[in-house]
């Protein structure tokens, strides 16, 4: 379509000059007492000569009263690009930890650069590694006030970053009372509410997470394994840190019945029960959670209480023997209760196969202990020894005592002093010849 325009223009163009040379024509101005007869063709070419000549004078005037306004946009847009290099350079330093030189960059032209919040809170950020806190609150004073009112997420920003370096600081409580405001402001921004979510349990505030949990679950501002991890771990903070049965009972009753229902919950409700002397509550709530769900905690609390009828209790843990035959868990639980019945060796039965398994060193201390109450003091050492084996880290090598060399005659006394140690029931003290010394 193009081309045929340019087509139409090319030949209308050679038609009108075929016309312009067979009859040019003339022009004719008079005034008295001039008279200018010229060619059609040479007069267009003098209007054409005069209208540059007009437009070139026009152009030199308005390019010399104009230049100074030039002159300064000029110059602004120059420091605007400096200002911008600078912030580039100087989160590059900030980045390589070189924070005095990063400061000065970001504020060497602050005053151009485009975006300043950035520059005032990286300089903030800065001042907090020197330990410069003065500083660093004057950059977050000027980046709030110099924030566009019409921008929340600016402000938001800043206050995030202040609250942040409040922390960083050891300024807990300062920076918890920053991100509760800003949830006022902003109750559903999700970086705010996970913050705020982990300075409440960071300071053990377990009431107040909990509620903001349940107001966050109506924002999505949480993935869902995340949100019941937080919720599960601010059930058991707060029955583990209530004073009284009262409070603890209250604590439970609020709780969501989805929390009520999780096996960790319980066991901290369980474990506030025996703090308060309130066992054989305990006892049944541990008995009807594991009819439905096996918990290794449970069990292991289980073995721990003091009920009035601990034979009761033996006879239901052997109930569960049927689908946990050998579980160290149950094993190291029936051991305690048979201890608590005066069953020893039907004791000393289940703690060893716990022992066998090697991955409870409750197991070897309860056996040890019930070696000690037998009499049984050689094999309450050997227990001892083997349970403290066990909790070492099999990743450390083992550390090996080096061979010592000593003189012909000293190891004659001591192998005397050796053999009259040991016919004597004594253990054999160690030699050390003068090169071990």
């Amino acid at each position: 379509m193009r081309f045929l325009v340019f087509l139409f223009l090319a030949l209308a163009a050679g038609i009108g000059l075929t016309l312009f040379a067979e009859n040019p024509g003339y022009v004719l101005l008079t005034r008295e007492p001039w008279t200018l007869e010229t060619s059609l063709s040479l007069f267009f070419l003098g209007l054409l000569v005069v209208f540059g000549f007009f437009y070139l004078l026009l152009r030199l005037l308005d390019n010399f009263i104009n230049t100074p306004s030039r002159m300064r946009r000029w110059k602004q847009q120059r420091n605007r690009q400096q200002a911008i290099d600078d912030t580039r350079l100087g989160i590059i330093d900030a980045i390589c930890g070189h924070w005095s030189q990063a400061e000065k960059r970001l504020q060497r032209r602050l005053a151009h650069s485009p975006q300043r919040e950035i520059n005032l809170l990286l300089s903030a950020w800065a001042s907090q590694q020197q330990d410069e806190h003065a500083k660093r609150d004057e950059y977050i004073a000027t980046a709030r006030s110099s924030a566009d009112s019409k921008e929340e997420n600016t402000e938001l920003a800043v206050g995030l970053v202040q609250c942040t370096l409040q922390e960083q600081s050891g300024n807990t409580e300062q920076a918890l009372e920053i991100l509760q405001s800003l949830y006022q402001q902003a109750p559903a921004n999700p970086a705010i509410i996970n913050n705020l979510a982990r300075l409440l349990q960071n300071t053990g505030r377990w009431q107040e997470l909990l509620e903001l949990l349940a107001a966050a679950k109506r924002h999505h501002a949480m993935s869902e394994s995340a949100m019941a991890s937080r919720q599960a771990q601010a059930a058991c903070g707060l029955l583990d840190s209530a004073g009284s049965f009262s409070e603890a009972e209250s604590s439970w009753k609020q709780l969501p019945r989805k929390l009520r229902q999780q096996t960790d919950v319980i066991s901290s409700y369980c474990r506030a029960l025996m703090r308060f002397e309130r066992h054989q509550d305990a006892e049944t709530m541990i008995r009807n959670t594991l009819k439905n769900e096996w918990s290794a905690d449970l069990v292991e609390l289980y073995g721990q209480l003091e009920t009035d009828n601990p034979a009761a209790q033996l006879k239901q843990a052997e109930a569960w023997l049927a689908d946990h035959q050998t579980n160290t868990t149950l094993m190291l639980c029936m051991g305690r209760l048979a201890i608590k019945n005066q069953l020893w060796g039907l004791a000393r039965s289940y703690l060893e196969v716990a022992v066998q398994n090697g991955d409870s060193n409750q197991a070897f201390l309860e056996l040890a202990r019930l070696f000690e109450s037998l009499g049984e003091d050689e094999s309450a050492l050997e227990t001892y020894r083997s349970g403290l084996q066990n909790s070492l880290d099999d990743r450390q090598p083992a550390f090996k005592i080096p061979a010592q060399q000593r003189p012909a005659r000293q190891a004659g006394k001591a192998e005397e002093s050796q053999a009259s140690g040991t016919q004597d029931g004594q253990l054999p003290s160690l030699a050390y010849s003068n090169e071990s010394k």
